[in-house]
């Protein structure tokens, strides 16, 4: 049994091959140096091995590469930056055809408009200076250089300037897809706008995108670095969480943009606010009188765009082609409204007891993410399918290891970390973000948190775009 399967995937292998073959669409296969490169999942806890790499540098060779795949009944799977959590890029299991789209790089702002189209398999980074060289121009997006653009607008796209421009799917005015009969579509409010709603919050899963449109904004030129740190104990720590929730729920403004960052040693609280210094000390006036500080210093500078971007960007704006970092990590998120004293209390003791002894490189991003002044919440829930509008905030929970293979023990801390929440409210309906995405969920599960009340709708667009399942990966939106 076990050869035969073994069998049917060559065979698959090599029929898909010769059809790309014969469709000129260029190509990585196992064995060579760019397979290799192309199939190393920036989570290497994760490794899958696709039957081949198509590597397009135009929409035919697309088209081509998502025909060959229907021919031989392989799972197409587009990869923009590899930066997928659970190595979605590469399908998130073995066996798919993937279509790398890292060739898609074009950035160009139209002078009249302003709508940038942005090829997606350019990079965050690169897209920033490109923008930035075109008439000093933005859009908001998150923080890490090389991450794609391709899966993190689909999937929401947050970062510093989230609270006052809205996620990067907020900023989206059109968008190019091939689909799974090959042909191409236009995906906006006048056109296919079912496609369009789907696309802005479940992007992977109904076809491969080869432009973005963005609206763009004039870059800032005088925004306010800030940043606090402090040493607090667990009494301090849950008052914290209970003044950053009153904050963004209350008086954080719209120029605020904020986050609490913890590790094993200390809490930071740090962000941006896009104006004066002077106006940012009144801004955050009201937050700092409640906050439980001991001790602790701050720094407050005022950068130019690009240098606040920089700032944030754990790296060079400008990245390679072939991105090469890579680490090894279990990850989980939440999307929270409104916590309750004891919810919070649960949380911290967990906190105090299980991640101030857990000896691994584990960190926590509680980011203020939502509110009645925050551009994101100010869009209609059901406008886009991301789910998550009225969620005040936002949690990334990240352990990993430095060498070697995360333990098989690792599992239950964050796991553990989540329920400490849930479990305190467990009446509560809560979401989570599926660009931080979990693997370790049910599909089912994936699917009830990631997109809450919309996964219904998302079923009846994949009929429509994409009945024969072809675009797919273990949490990807499916028929039912």
């Amino acid at each position: 049994m076990i050869v035969s399967l073994f069998q049917a995937h060559v065979q698959r292998r090599a029929t898909v091959v010769d059809c790309l073959n014969t469709a000129n669409v260029p190509r990585s296969l196992p064995g060579s140096a760019n397979f290799t490169q192309a199939i190393k999942p920036f989570n290497l806890r994760l490794p899958f091995t696709p039957v081949a790499v198509a590597v397009p540098s135009t929409v035919p060779q697309v088209q081509a590469a998502v025909a060959c795949g229907v021919q031989y009944n392989l799972a197409v799977t587009a990869k923009g930056g590899g930066h997928s959590y659970a190595s979605h890029g590469i399908g998130g299991e073995n066996g798919h055809l993937v279509v790398d789209m890292k060739l898609f790089t074009n950035v160009t702002v139209d002078s009249t408009t302003q709508i940038a189209s942005i090829g997606t398999g350019s990079r965050l980074g690169n897209v920033a200076i490109a923008l930035f060289n075109q008439g000093q121009r933005m859009f908001s997006h998150g923080t890490c250089p090389g991450v794609g653009i391709g899966g993190h607008v689909g999937g929401g796209g947050y970062g510093y300037s989230s609270h006052t421009y809205g996620l990067a799917l907020d900023n989206l005015v059109e968008a190019t897809v091939v689909l799974a009969n090959s042909s191409i579509v236009t995906a906006s409010t006048t056109q296919n706008p079912d496609l369009f709603w789907g696309l802005r919050g479940a992007g992977a899963s109904f076809g491969i995108i080869t432009q973005y449109k963005f609206q763009t904004f004039p870059a800032p030129s005088s925004n306010t670095i800030f940043s606090y740190s402090y040493n607090f104990n667990q009494a301090q720590a849950a008052a914290m969480h209970k003044v950053l929730q009153d904050y963004a729920n209350t008086t954080m403004p719209l120029e605020m943009n904020m986050r609490m960052f913890i590790n094993a040693y200390s809490f930071g609280l740090q962000g941006v606010y896009y104006g004066s210094q002077d106006n940012f000390k009144k801004a955050i006036a009201p937050l700092l009188a409640k906050a439980p500080f001991t001790g602790g210093n701050g720094q407050i500078s005022t950068k130019g765009w690009i240098d606040t971007l920089n700032n944030y960007a754990y790296g060079s704006l400008s990245t390679d082609l072939n991105y090469d970092i890579h680490e090894t990590f279990f990850s989980k998120s939440l999307m929270t409204v409104n916590l309750t004293d004891a919810a919070m209390s649960a949380f911290w003791a967990y906190w105090n007891t299980n991640a101030r002894s857990n000896t691994r490189d584990w960190y926590l991003i509680i980011d203020l993410h939502g509110g009645p002044t925050s551009a994101i919440s100010k869009v209609a829930d059901n406008a886009t399918s991301y789910a998550h509008r009225n969620a005040l905030l936002k949690y990334e929970f990240y352990d990993r290891v430095s060498s070697g293979s995360y333990p098989a023990n690792g599992f239950s801390f964050l796991n553990g970390w989540v329920a400490s929440i849930t479990s305190a409210m467990n009446t509560t309906t809560f979401g989570m973000y599926m660009n931080y995405a979990d693997p370790s969920l049910s599909t089912t599960d994936a699917h009830n948190l990631y997109w809450l009340k919309h996964y219904d709708t998302l079923t009846k667009v994949k009929k429509a775009y994409d009945p024969g399942m072809v675009f797919s990966n273990p949490q990807a939106v499916m028929l039912t």
